[in-house]
């Protein structure tokens, strides 16, 4: 039996290629679809968990950090630092705002995240250089600001010393931080927070959030709750912040990809089974003679399933590896899961064998004598 399945191949090897080509295809851009929105959830995580806030505040109608407009006063500081479910010196103001920096004398796609370097929101220390220049945020005079001077993320390739342009200001870039990009490969840029509201608010003292550590003995989501009844603010916990920025910046901007994603599934689970099954009705005829000769529907049933299964199984490989291959070479970060590879494979895999069985069950009644004259 191997040799005839395999001679049966070779001698319709550009069918046989054009089927595995076609597996290939299906499956790597469907995974390769998830791909990206699989990075652009991770991407859109890794700096709120980096912070190790658990409780992020943002102006009232905002919608939540990150989401709408919020600036807020310093005042809320001293207020929230009262509070005895947070821990006192977590308490942290940040910006955080898109820009558009001019390095090398082009425009770049950055986030501006400026914080107060000894508090929650940014890294403490750099892998390269040194962190930026502090200053004293409380007692800040318009007129005082601190060095202007910038940590870029690791991946942007400037080097020690190089000099960038925000909101028409030189900073001085003096250290690297480890790789923390936003979503799609969005890099952050890490400062003084005055230095930050120099640059992006016109030297005003407003905040877009602050951030707190709750105590271990608490519950955050109470605490939040809490906060929101006394008004002028929204408080979100780092679930609720971690939700609302995966739908507004990945499910809700992929909506279109997400449906491409679903009709590629069925397109190539329809595809896929009418393909195998196309193949093998074009083998009707030989099956009606080697039936003619002897041979049993259960014979026949099993040469046809090795082909098909042989052929899917090739697709299917070549098709979780070209996935891979344009995850690593795609100009934007792309995490494939393992465990979607796997479900991908083994429907595609079936999807084949089902068209295969269909056709093969269909084949099996033909009469040989039909077969044998050539009247199929």
């Amino acid at each position: 039996m191997s040799k005839i399945f395999l001679k049966d191949m070779i001698y319709r090897q550009a069918r046989v290629v054009l089927t595995i080509i076609g597996i290939t295809l299906l499956i790597a851009l469907i995974l390769f679809l998830g791909g990206i929105m699989n990075g652009m959830k991770i991407q859109a995580r890794q700096y709120v968990e980096s912070t190790g806030a658990d409780i992020w505040i943002s102006a009232e109608g905002s919608g939540g950090a990150f989401i709408g407009f919020s600036l807020l006063v310093p005042e809320y500081l001293a207020f929230l630092r009262h509070d005895k479910r947070l821990t006192a010196d977590s308490v942290s103001p940040l910006v955080f705002a898109q820009a558009r920096p001019i390095i090398r004398g082009k425009a770049g796609k950055a986030i501006v995240v400026g914080y107060k370097r000894d508090k929650h929101g940014g890294p403490r220390h750099a892998i390269e250089g040194r962190m930026f220049t502090p200053s004293e945020f409380e007692d800040y005079r318009p007129q005082d600001l601190p060095l202007a001077e910038v940590v870029v993320d690791e991946k942007m390739g400037l080097t020690i010393g190089e000099r960038i342009t925000i909101g028409g200001k030189e900073l001085k870039v003096v250290g690297k931080t480890k790789s923390l990009m936003f979503v799609l490969d969005t890099p952050l840029l890490f400062m003084d927070i005055r230095t930050a509201q120099d640059v992006l608010l016109d030297n005003y003292l407003h905040v877009n959030m602050m951030i707190a550590k709750s105590k271990g003995n608490h519950n955050v989501s109470e605490i939040a709750t809490d906060l929101n009844q006394r008004g002028s603010i929204e408080v979100r916990t780092l679930d609720q912040t971690l939700d609302d920025i995966i739908d507004t910046y990945v499910d809700e901007p992929m909506k279109a990809v997400t449906f491409l994603r679903v009709m590629l599934c069925l397109a190539a689970f329809i595809l896929v089974t009418m393909i195998t099954y196309v193949t093998t009705l074009e083998k009707t005829q030989e099956i009606g003679i080697l039936k003619a000769i002897g041979a049993s529907n259960h014979y026949v049933m099993l040469l046809i399933l090795k082909q098909v299964a042989l052929t899917s199984v090739i697709g299917v490989i070549f098709g979780l590896i070209l996935s891979y291959l344009f995850a690593i070479f795609a100009p934007i970060f792309v995490k494939i899961d393992p465990v979607e590879s796997a479900v991908v494979a083994a429907i595609s895999f079936k999807a084949c064998c089902a068209g295969g069985y269909l056709a093969g069950y269909r084949a099996t009644l033909v009469d040989p004598m039909v077969a044998f004259r050539g009247e199929i």
